[in-house]
């Protein structure tokens, strides 16, 4: 009899220690905000962390780019005298095609004219965006026709001049990578956006991206002598 009476008060229990509609839906409201407060913050953490790799990559590919237009001096002709500047700025090709070189300034390292830098990259080191987890330098990472792109993470090669200094100098030219960023732009809306404020014109917006190298700017020159191998 006492056993039944016990289970009576404790069945009888249960309900009265349920939750109520009006307090299980102020639980769901406070889940509601705390997913509101975190999860941007979250997503903006994320992405903050992708863009630090994305850095962390170019600074990689500045060196690759410095490599091949040293590669690129060393294999010209005897009797040329292209600059590191001339390769990364110029088409320069010889008559018989036997050596060809694509610009790289203004384009995006997914571009073709990167082949060669690609080539100096181990498999097993390829930098990829951490965006789209394909390789920088693979066409999916170029946009011939939007500068900047609406997609994230592209990384572009540009530069500015340095003021002509007094005396005769004519200064240096400053190669930076820069890269797109997640916002468009407001002005236009077909158009994407530099990340952090970089540009791809603007000095101080280029200084804002990462430094390749920094090269005297003089005159190009296609030859020492004139003949007609190189054109």
């Amino acid at each position: 009899m006492a056993d039944s009476s016990h289970r009576q008060r404790f069945t009888g229990f249960l309900p009265n220690s349920g939750f109520s509609l009006l307090e299980f839906l102020l639980v769901l409201v406070l889940i509601g905000f705390l997913l509101a407060v975190i999860l941007p913050r979250f997503q903006r953490a994320t992405t903050a962390s992708r863009f630090a790799e994305v850095r962390h990559q170019a600074t990689e590919i500045s060196s690759f780019i410095n490599q091949w237009t040293d590669d690129q001096v060393r294999a010209q002709l005897s009797d040329t005298s292209f600059l590191p500047k001339d390769f990364l700025m110029e088409k320069i090709s010889t008559a018989n095609n036997n050596f060809r070189s694509e610009p790289l300034h203004r384009r995006y390292t997914g571009s073709d004219n990167f082949n060669g830098v690609e080539m100096l990259i181990s498999p097993d080191d390829i930098p990829r965006n951490p965006f789209n987890q394909a390789s920088f330098l693979n066409p999916v990472n170029d946009d011939r026709k939007i500068i900047p792109s609406l997609n994230p993470g592209l990384i572009y090669l540009t530069s500015f001049r340095e003021t002509k200094r007094p005396g005769g100098d004519r200064g240096l030219r400053f190669f930076y990578l820069v890269f797109t960023g997640t916002d468009s732009d407001l002005r236009d809306s077909q158009l994407g956006s530099w990340y952090g404020g970089m540009d791809d014109e603007v000095e101080s917006g280029i200084r804002r991206g990462v430094l390749v190298n920094r090269y005297p700017d003089t005159p190009y020159r296609p030859s020492r002598v004139r003949d007609e191998r190189w054109r």
